[in-house]
């Protein structure tokens, strides 16, 4: 993705959003604080894992790992910016990066070991500045971490929103492979991490991709009809995490998924969608598109996972009403961030059950994490987001029973 806007002035900054899945850099005029030009790219990390447990485990797992994984971010950090600023690397005078807490000690080269057990804390959490580390000539400025899995993306998102502030609750919700969930109530910001895993951006499916050409990115049916719609309007070729959520959301108004998430048999249905059924022994499938180059489908088992990633944030998200002695009627606005989540539509989140029905004011923010990498080019912005960091409330997922039990109430859809 590149997205370039005309360079207003000289005097450079550069900001990361240095996401599990995506890495996204800005180059930013400081005397504006406008955003000249953005472009990503997949976390090159992937090869070591999908989630970051998995990366955690292969950079503990022997010598020399967690080197390979911070040369492995730097490089994508650095070959971004060179992609962006090109001759004008030189007037780079000040950067700024964002991510959740095993990300943030990949980039710095910290063993995330601390995060791997019980209780799992960070390694650090306070602000740190990663010199020259970018091959640039200056620091770069990486967020501080709020507690657990909820690390500095979740403090710029918050820096961003202008969380905590306002008379009403706010919730703001990142959807990703880890779940960032933010609570802004009574002056106090509540913060927690679901581990959602990989089904909302494309993993854990059998034809998963991430929203690149050739993948499914929204699905209607209307009648008998499966209308796809693909990013880049050619043959499919797989399917992503905006795509799943409204596949299963069209599935479950059509009648062909049960509240359950059961994929109905073929002669349970009466139309001629029925064709599209398939049985396995692992489970049914519904054949999204079938064509020269193959076919898409969505198999049980990713509807599993597409459920089990939805109920991990539901529950994430009661459990933090639940402590700010909230329920969910007292939410004024809730702020669906992430690259991911911009692209998500209300009606689908509302169809699986991620959205309450008692939220009436959903809003869209694209990538706040980025935007307040931005922000904390500036020192003040830095200083706001260091209190943030202080002063929120981690609410820590692991090993309670209310969560597990809050889980398996929201599993169906």
């Amino acid at each position: 993705m590149r997205q370039t806007l005309e360079k207003e002035k000289a005097g450079l900054g550069a900001a990361f959003d240095v996401g599990t899945t995506t890495v996204v850099c800005a180059l930013v005029d400081l005397a504006t604080g406008s955003v000249l030009a953005a472009e990503s790219l997949p976390n090159p990390q992937a090869r070591w894992g999908r989630d970051v447990i998995s990366r955690m485990e292969a950079a503990i797992s022997r010598e020399g790992a967690l080197e390979e994984l911070s040369v492995a971010i730097r490089d994508a950090c650095r070959g971004l910016l060179l992609s962006l600023a090109g001759d004008s690397l030189a007037d780079i005078t000040m950067a700024a990066a964002a991510g959740n807490s095993v990300m943030e000690h990949l980039l710095l080269g910290v063993s995330p070991e601390p995060l791997s057990r019980v209780p799992y804390k960070p390694a650090f959490k306070e602000a740190q500045t990663l010199q020259a580390g970018l091959g640039l000539g200056c620091g770069l400025y990486v967020f501080p971490l709020i507690g657990g899995f909820v690390g500095g993306d979740a403090v710029a998102v918050a820096l961003a929103l202008g969380m905590p502030g306002g008379d009403k609750p706010v919730l703001a919700i990142d959807i990703g492979t880890n779940s960032e969930i933010l609570l802004s109530s009574g002056g106090v910001l509540y913060a927690t991490s679901a581990a959602a895993g990989p089904a909302f951006e494309g993993g854990e499916v059998r034809f998963g991709m991430v929203a690149a050409p050739g993948a499914i990115q929204g699905v209607k049916i209307e009648d008998d009809s499966v209308i796809l719609d693909v990013i880049g309007k050619g043959a499919p070729k797989g399917i992503c995490g905006s795509g799943l959520i409204e596949a299963a959301a069209s599935l479950l108004g059509a009648g062909i998924i049960e509240s359950t998430g059961r994929i109905k048999d073929r002669d349970e249905v009466t139309n001629n969608l029925s064709s599209r059924i398939k049985a396995s022994p692992e489970g049914n499938s519904f054949t999204l598109y079938r064509g020269a180059s193959g076919e898409v489908a969505l198999t049980q088992d990713d509807i599993r996972a597409l459920q089990t990633a939805k109920s991990a944030t539901r529950a994430g998200i009661t459990m933090l009403l639940m402590k700010a002695g909230i329920g969910p009627e007292d939410v004024a606005t809730v702020y669906i961030a992430g690259a991911f989540g911009s692209h998500l539509k209300e009606e689908g989140l509302r169809a699986i059950g991620l959205l309450d029905e008692a939220w009436t004011d959903i809003r869209t923010v694209g990538d706040a994490a980025l935007e307040g990498a931005v922000l904390a080019l500036d020192d003040e912005r830095k200083r706001e987001a260091e209190a943030i960091a202080r002063q929120a409330r981690y609410v820590s997922l692991s090993g309670s029973a209310h969560f597990e039990r809050e889980f398996i109430k929201n599993m169906n859809f």
